[in-house]
């Protein structure tokens, strides 16, 4: 059996019973690391207290660029790794932060193996859900609908989206943080969104007020959220 196990956004307190109970019989897990050669996994960091003594952790390199040929290469390399496991009577895992369905590196291997073993798929807290309920900040109500948009689509597509709708979520918003800010005082958003950078990990910092917010004060980890039915305070 092959788990995806969605661990939330860094506090370990925020795992799902469901997601400790299956770290703890695993016999294999997969951790993702964004560097190659590198051994630190910020979705490992979250769990490695709920994993038992007998786990073999092994730490694979995800690339996190836009060259299709080495994606493919890498994501296929690890799910034939992960399929051989399987096939040898393992119980096998692998972390990813926030939910395994919200843009996840889960997916491509999900998508690679789906067809060839058993999978089962273990939810996680995303981090735009954490951080309206941390900072009572309400995304939907009566029968309003929720986009959730990555901010790397460009600021002209995000435009024509939140142009006229009530909520929506901007994730991916690092590389072009800067562009996406103005892009909401253009459109008079200022006083309905937040900015929060590492949701409840020791470094969150919250930003209410995001005239002051620049590139260099956030995060990889951040995220933004508007609701034009609810003023900031």
């Amino acid at each position: 059996m092959f788990y995806g196990i969605g661990v939330g956004v860094g506090n370990p307190g925020k795992v799902t019973m469901e997601a400790i109970d299956t770290l703890n019989m695993l016999d294999v897990l997969y951790v993702p690391t964004a560097k190659k050669e590198e051994k630190f996994s910020v979705a490992h960091e979250i769990v490695k207290d709920y994993l038992n003594t007998n786990t073999e952790i092994k730490s694979r390199h995800f690339p996190m660029n836009y060259d299709t040929d080495e994606l493919q290469c890498a994501w296929k390399s690890i799910a034939d790794e992960i399929m051989l496991d399987v096939q040898g009577g393992k119980k096998v895992g692998f972390v990813t932060i926030g939910d395994p369905m919200i843009y996840s590196t889960y997916i491509y291997l999900l998508r690679l193996l789906r067809n060839n073993i058993e999978i089962t798929t273990i939810p996680g807290i995303t981090s735009f859900l954490d951080i309206a309920s941390k900072n009572n900040f309400p995304l939907v109500e009566g029968e309003d609908p929720l986009l959730i948009l990555p901010a790397t689509m460009g600021t002209e597509r995000l435009r024509r989206y939140i142009t006229n709708e009530t909520s929506v979520v901007i994730m991916k918003v690092y590389k072009n943080f800067n562009e996406v800010v103005q892009l909401l005082i253009d459109e008079k958003l200022e006083n309905c969104s937040i900015v929060v950078s590492n949701s409840s990990k020791n470094e969150e910092v919250v930003f209410r007020d995001i005239k002051n917010v620049n590139k260099d004060d956030i995060s990889y980890f951040t995220t933004i959220l508007i609701n034009r039915k609810w003023e900031i305070k």
